[in-house]
């Protein structure tokens, strides 16, 4: 199996700086709004029980921010910069991730609230209108290409400084991968945000749930391009 697209980093930096440290207290604390049971602590065991429905909404929220965190630190092991630039991105990223936090525990509580007949939820999250369901994917898409756009940025900005990092020609390849891949998923989130802006949902009920299924190429367009991107790193000369 050849090695995947970032293994081509180097890592640069062991240790975090007061700026990642910042950006960690601050995805652990978006992680602590969505916990389950937040602000009210189960005292007996049927509300253990009411409040371990929650697990599924909690458990994708959880996923979504870890991952978030994760592309963060790998790009700060990998690059070491922390200069105007990184640091105004960086607080831009956690300013937009702790506001996403609020549509994404809305999103999934009422996709599992709806999934489960009350069993996956502990709160009945209703949408009263196509209006309100239609606002909902549009927050929840904006503030989810906002943030994959700043991670963009972050590797371009990483791109620009090549030479000032010490960039190898197979680094500099891996950092265009990242850069692409994370404008693509952006690209989705623009999607989802023009389906639901568009779509009749009056007319079309079995439409309404289009703006959220798109998220699903995602997948496959992150195979795509790191099968394309093995290809760019494998054409290299073997000096290099």
């Amino acid at each position: 199996m050849s090695p995947s697209v970032t293994s081509h980093l180097k890592i640069r930096r062991e240790q975090p700086t007061r700026l990642e440290s910042f950006v960690d207290a601050a995805f652990a604390f978006a992680i602590t709004l969505v916990v389950i049971a937040v602000g009210n602590v189960p005292e007996t065991v049927t509300e253990m029980l009411h409040a371990l429905r929650d697990i599924p909404t909690f458990a994708v929220c959880f996923l979504l921010i870890a991952r978030m965190w994760k592309s963060h630190r790998d790009w700060s092991r990998a690059y070491d910069l922390e200069d105007g630039t990184t640091l105004w991105l960086s607080l831009l990223l956690v300013f937009l991730v702790l506001i996403y936090v609020y549509p994404l525990r809305l999103l999934f509580g009422a996709m599992f609230a709806s999934m489960g007949n009350g069993w996956l939820s502990t709160h009945t999250i209703t949408m009263h209108s196509y209006a309100e369901l239609r606002a909902a994917f549009i927050v929840f898409g904006v503030g989810y290409a906002s943030i994959w756009c700043v991670f963009a940025l972050l590797y371009r900005h990483a791109l620009e400084q090549r030479e000032r990092i010490g960039l190898a020609p197979a680094e500099i390849e891996a950092t265009r991968f990242h850069l692409a891949m994370n404008l693509a998923f952006a690209g989705v989130a623009v999607l989802s945000v023009l389906l639901a802006s568009n779509l009749p949902f009056a007319e079309y009920p079995e439409a309404a749930s289009l703006p959220g299924l798109v998220y699903l190429i995602m997948s496959p367009i992150a195979i795509g391009l790191s099968r394309h991107w093995r290809k760019r790193l494998a054409a290299l000369p073997a000096s290099i």
